[in-house]
């Protein structure tokens, strides 16, 4: 059975509780004495990760989610899973190379980091906002141990050459399939009487 939805509580009760217990130090998860703000941008991940979190909701303006503080217990009971999706969506990693806490040579080290940005960057001209579960289901990928390496952490499942060599099969794949289907849509076109565009 799934673990049962944390109970909501009043702003007051929530308050309270940052108090004397507050959230983890965290770059993209803060608390503030209003809201709750995740700091990702839209993806139906963490849509389905806040589905019990009443009035919650993703801020173009802000290009933030905004959760009540009622909702507090939900987040802190998620708040590993949010923080590793939005660390990976940022535009840089916060790799173990930014504290300097990784052995590997300089070389190495900014060898991996241009493969991990390459690879987000390839990712998201293919599936947009919820580019990390889409790529991870089309190459037969894990997602959790995709997004592990895509931030430095955690284990590989294959070494960076292996995983863009499949991004840009898979890149190529979609150009044939995205060709083919506008060829196809060309010919009912003209099949039907409405001439495209030239």
């Amino acid at each position: 059975m799934p673990p049962p939805v944390p109970a909501m509580l009043t702003d007051a009760d929530a308050r309270a509780r940052l108090a004397t217990h507050p959230l983890p130090d965290n770059p993209w998860v803060v608390a503030t004495d209003h809201a709750i703000l995740i700091k990702a941008d839209y993806t139906d991940t963490i849509e389905r990760l806040l589905r019990w979190a009443p009035r919650a909701r993703w801020s173009a303006r802000q290009r933030c989610w905004i959760v009540p503080l009622g909702s507090l217990e939900l987040v802190r009971s998620i708040l590993p899973e949010l923080s590793r999706l939005a660390e990976a969506m940022q535009p840089q990693p916060m790799a173990a190379e930014a504290n300097g806490s990784s052995a590997l040579p300089a070389d190495a080290i900014a060898r991996d980091a241009a493969a991990r940005r390459l690879f987000r960057d390839h990712a998201r001209c293919l599936y947009g906002s919820d580019w990390q579960r889409e790529t991870a289901r089309a190459l037969g990928r894990d997602e959790a141990a995709l997004a592990g390496w895509l931030i430095g952490q955690g284990v590989m499942e294959a070494p960076p050459e292996v995983l863009l060599a499949e991004m840009l099969a898979l890149m190529r794949r979609r150009v044939t399939e995205i060709g083919a289907a506008a060829d196809a849509l060309e010919r009912q076109l003209i099949a039907s009487g409405i001439a495209p565009l030239s």
